[in-house]
């Protein structure tokens, strides 16, 4: 049996706008459609329509699963031309079950120079049926996780007997702010997202809004953090500001305050957490634009009179904690993002960017176990 995603029992997780194509297929957006009058030159949507950590929960006795989609994989041409996996996990009653990665679908084809995108290209492709199956003929919740490495299509949802609306989820929820390195194009499969790993490992309920290449500090993000429900916020700032070259410390000290004073506004008690940068090679010493070579990802340094008030990834470190200790707010945190990805994890990260699976996994695992015992204190 057919059941609709729009005006039925299944929860949509993690978005804040569904896109509605003229076939009919459905994706979201973890962006409100509002925000799209506010976007700089790049198209911040195309990112918000990956669905890192969006996820469909139902209730239902099927044995059988499947979903008919097109997945428009991310390309990037002389730096990632082959797409990446893109996994859609299924979880019953909260646990792993079965991964089915896509073989078919388009592409989203990106030309870049350095950190700006110069052209974008969607190429459609095949439409793909991802069948879960051998699940077991009892009652159980379902949830199916999105992969983050593309615009994902859904045609249908069908299954062998009825689908119900699933129990409340009652835990505590988590909102997270982020770069690429959030949003983990390369995590293969949503659950080696490493907040979405981390939220398991502290059974919270998460809402991923890593944005690859543009976590630049934007107000608008800051007012759909503060229109969201939230008991927990965690903000991962500053490396893309330093690819890009988008802000001096001149900008960006200001920038970071009026981003909390923006969800302060609305939760004025709630926690809120900034994490820095984790370790990037060439930004340790050079700031920014990120450069693409024919090695790959590279900086350059700059001379004496270019170089002030330029920032690098230790200056924004400096002055991410000098922000957090001027504020004054008992319930604002700083974790330092090398110790969630350091210098001795770089074997992790193909491209001195980005980490690998393993990587991300590793993060969400050192974020669990060091922050597990500050968030069962503040969230009780």
């Amino acid at each position: 049996m057919n059941t609709p995603l729009i005006g039925s029992p299944v929860e949509i997780v993690g978005a804040l706008e569904t896109v509605v194509a003229p076939s009919g297929r459905v994706s979201f957006s973890r962006l409100p459609e509002w925000t799209k009058s506010q976007y700089a030159k790049g198209d911040i949507g195309r990112w918000a329509r990956m669905p890192s950590g969006i996820r469909l929960r139902f209730k239902t006795s099927s044995e059988k699963i499947e979903l008919t989609v097109h997945v428009y994989r991310l390309t990037i041409k002389d730096l990632a031309e082959e797409p990446g996996l893109a996994g859609f996990d299924l979880l019953i009653d909260g646990k792993e079950f079965s991964t089915v990665q896509t073989l078919k679908g388009g592409a989203v084809r990106l030309t870049m120079d350095g950190p700006a995108v110069t052209n974008e290209e969607f190429i459609s492709g095949e439409t793909e049926t991802i069948t879960f199956e051998g699940l077991g003929k009892e009652n159980k919740e379902v949830e199916i996780w999105l992969p983050s490495s593309g615009v994902v299509e859904i045609e249908s949802l069908t299954s062998d007997q009825e689908i119900f609306a699933p129990t409340k989820d009652s835990r505590k929820k988590w909102v997270h702010y982020g770069s690429s390195i959030s949003h983990c194009v390369e995590a293969q499969r949503p659950m080696n997202i490493w907040n979405v790993h981390a939220s398991r490992l502290l059974n919270l309920n998460i809402r991923n809004l890593g944005l690859a290449g543009e976590c630049h500090v934007d107000g608008f993000v800051a007012r759909t953090i503060a229109n969201v429900e939230a008991d927990f916020i965690s903000l991962k700032m500053g490396i893309n500001v330093v690819n890009a070259d988008s802000m001096r410390e001149r900008s960006f000290v200001p920038a970071v305050h009026n981003f909390l004073d923006i969800i302060r506004e609305k939760k004025p008690t709630t926690p809120i957490m900034v994490i820095s940068p984790i370790c990037c090679p060439f930004h340790e010493e050079n700031p920014g634009p990120t450069l693409i070579g024919s090695a790959g990802l590279y900086s350059e340094p700059r001379s004496h009179d270019l170089s002030h008030g330029a920032l690098n990834l230790p200056r924004i470190r400096t002055l991410l904690e000098t922000v957090i200790s001027k504020r004054a707010d008992s319930n604002l945190y700083y974790l330092n993002g090398l110790d969630l990805f350091g210098p001795a994890d770089t074997h992790m990260m193909p491209d001195l960017l980005h980490p690998n699976p393993d990587g991300y996994r590793l993060m969400g695992e050192r974020f669990a176990a060091s922050q597990s015992a500050l968030l069962a204190k503040i969230l009780g």
